[in-house]
């Protein structure tokens, strides 16, 4: 790669960005690694897109295939001109690297069918696609994307768990294309006549590696348990079929094989924070080091010299095998799923929980990183909340703990508070402050009392689990919104159940907005006494004057009275917008914003974000925003940002004062 096609501009968070977005915080969740040929370049493939980093000092310098993004392997030519991509759609394209352009496109066939495996042919004339299942093996020709063989194996052979790749190799004349089959098998396929040669057997769990030789004259293949056989190609279609290596040292069944460039098989392997580089056939320890996280990621080079380490904290880094320590430069910003979002009460910070189990805490004018808190557990942040005053942050997560922490001291540790016995989903302050609420997996209320040390006050008892809650303005009441239960009302001071939102549709036409031809279907369906089945409402949120509660209910938003708990109105979502995964009023109350989850049937690249106002159910604007769902959104103080937070790892910032005729904007 000579140049990239974009400027070289050092702010990342503003690469690619949807229309509509002022900046993006983070840079998507890694999903593959690929070092280029020529030793400059590291690609991470992400859910956002396509990431190149100089390797030298593990900068980027380029952003691509942002158009759909959930990118789920990659794979260089041997000499580096062209680059295959592959998505969690199915999609494969063909890239040009040297001059950026896309020479062919590919789709694999079937319902979320990832690409898991990707491989080049000899001659680079053909490409090789597995997915995330047994089901097919597709062979196309690189120019013009034409299909010249699918290879498939039978439907009840499908084995109960998916493996996490089907490997593939070609023989070194192209001819053969061998593959990973069922029942701990792999097979070898004729490309032309599409006839299977030979199906292998002899490991004892799933082959989940296949890698030839620099020679040419030997395959290696490798299965989930460690076990590691040596073949030689000229025999696998014969009947003298059989490993020349059948087993090896426990010390050197690893997970994670290259040749290196004097053709020596190498193994790496990580146990906690100790990472250890071996020579296969020999036994021996090539190098070890000690990292300073537990290794959860590494990737060899083509010339099995290097290695990419990351770890829990999402840092990646290179190692030249055999040196002491990494390279000091290191790649960052890419987190884990952002489970929630908030803005501080004064609107100067943005915070942001993840599954990774850290929250962040930015500054909103500069977008700069100023606190990260990690819980100690690293489980699953789901949810965050702010004080009133703004001197507190609540955070709940999958290990049943709520945390506190005190942002006036934020070095000193959170507050634990403990009851719970199930994983926690979300937690919320009392408009007042004086309160905390947390809501778990069973269903429990936990109601804590902030002015007393956190006093335990209460807990309600076991019912479906909760999803989402939204305090009332006065703080009086609290809805929660459940997996399979009808949204509830309670009294916050007894801990009573006081109402249940109704959760019939309404046979008034009036009620209805939006896509019409929804609204004729539910109409009619009423209209001949059909079931009413819906999906339970699990985003749930208060208007900031308290006289409405919004919540989604399948592919509809519906609007409550809450002197009544009477439906008001019910918005018919359009098509091509998956259900709303997300709900927040701006702080005027006019509107409500809805952030969509993404579905495999809509056909779309991303999910939407929606304005819509609240008297008249008119969708004022629509936002293609996130190539995955959308898991948080928030509104600053003074409604002139909203942030988005996604299953893809990042957060998108909107600038919402074009659509808001009521913000002074001097």
């Amino acid at each position: 790669m000579t140049s990239q096609r974009i400027d070289v501009d050092t702010d990342t968070t503003t690469w690619a960005l949807p229309e509509g977005a002022i900046a993006r915080l983070g840079r998507g969740i890694i999903s593959s690694l690929e070092f280029s040929p020529d030793g400059k370049y590291l690609l991470v493939g992400t859910k956002i897109g396509l990431w190149w980093y100089e390797l030298a000092t593990m900068k980027p310098v380029a952003l691509w295939e942002t158009e759909r993004g959930m990118l789920s392997a990659l794979k260089f030519s041997s000499a580096g001109a062209l680059l295959a991509t592959g998505n969690s759609d199915g999609g494969i394209k063909i890239w040009d690297v040297q001059n950026h352009r896309c020479l062919s496109k590919m789709q694999r066939m079937g319902r979320f069918d990832r690409v898991t495996e990707l491989v080049f042919s000899p001659d680079e004339q053909c490409l090789a696609a597995s997915g995330g299942r047994y089901d097919a093996v597709y062979v196309w020709n690189i120019e013009t994307g034409e299909q010249i063989a699918k290879f498939t194996v039978d439907e009840e052979l499908q084995p109960r768990h998916r493996p996490p790749a089907i490997p593939l190799a070609f023989s070194p004349d192209g001819r053969i294309l061998i593959g990973g089959t069922p029942e701990n098998t792999f097979s070898v396929w004729d490309i032309e006549t599409g006839e299977r040669r030979a199906h292998l057997t002899g490991h004892s769990a799933m082959v989940i590696y296949l890698l030839l030789s620099p020679c040419g004259e030997f395959l290696i293949s490798v299965d989930w348990d460690g076990g590691l056989h040596k073949w030689e190609i000229d025999k696998l279609t014969t009947k003298d079929s059989r490993p020349i290596i059948s087993s090896m040292p426990e010390a050197t069944r690893l997970v994670l094989y290259t040749y290196s460039a004097d053709g020596i098989l190498l193994a790496a392997t990580a146990s906690g924070t100790t990472f250890t580089v071996w020579d296969v056939e020999r036994s021996r320890k090539v190098a070890t080091l000690t990292y300073k996280e537990t290794v959860r990621r590494f990737h060899f080079s083509q010339t099995g010299s290097q290695l990419v380490i990351g770890g829990t904290d999402t840092i990646l880094q290179t190692w030249n095998i055999g040196d002491p320590a990494p390279q000091s430069p290191a790649i960052r910003d890419h987190y884990s799923v952002c489970g929630s979002v908030k803005f501080s009460p004064d609107g100067q910070t943005l915070a942001a929980g993840y599954w990774s189990g850290e929250i962040h805490l930015r500054d909103v004018q500069k977008l700069k990183l100023q606190t990260t808190f990690r819980c100690e557990s690293r489980e699953a942040i789901r949810s965050i909340d702010f004080s009133p005053c703004g001197n507190k942050l609540a955070a709940t997560s999958y290990d049943k703990i709520v945390r506190v922490w005190n942002l006036e001291k934020p070095e000193a540790p959170p507050v634990e508070l403990t009851g719970h016995q199930a994983s926690l989903f979300v937690v919320a302050f009392s408009p007042k402050g004086d309160l905390l609420v947390s809501a778990d997996a069973n269903g429990v209320l936990g109601v804590w009392d902030v002015e007393h040390d956190y006093e335990l006050q209460m807990l309600t008892e076991e019912r479906d689990c909760s999803w989402s809650i939204a305090f009332s303005p006065d703080g009086k009441h609290l809805v929660s919104a459940h997996e399979k239960e009808k949204a509830q009302v309670w009294d916050i001071e007894n801990g009573e159940q006081i109402a249940e939102l109704s959760s019939n549709r309404p046979r008034d036409a009036t009620k209805y907005k939006g896509d019409d031809r929804q609204i004729q279907r539910i109409l009619k369906s009423l209209e001949k006494g059909s079931e009413d089945k819906r999906t339970p409402t699990k985003a749930i949120a208060f208007s900031p004057n308290g006289d409405l509660i919004a919540g989604n209910v399948g592919g509809q938003i519906w609007f409550w009275d809450t002197t009544t708990y009477e439906i008001r109105m019910v918005i018919c979502l359009p098509q091509g917008c998956g259900r709303a995964g997300a709900l927040t009023f701006s702080p005027c109350g006019r509107y409500l914003v809805s952030g969509a989850w993404w579905l495999d049937r809509l056909g779309i690249d991303k999910v939407s974000i929606r304005l819509w106002e609240v008297t008249t159910g008119e969708n004022l604007a629509t936002f293609w925003s996130h190539p995955t769902d959308i898991q948080s959104l928030a509104f600053s103080p003074d409604g002139t940002l909203l942030a988005s937070g996604s299953y893809d790892g990042t957060i998108l910032l909107w600038d919402m004062k074009p659509y808001f005729s009521h913000i002074d904007t001097h």
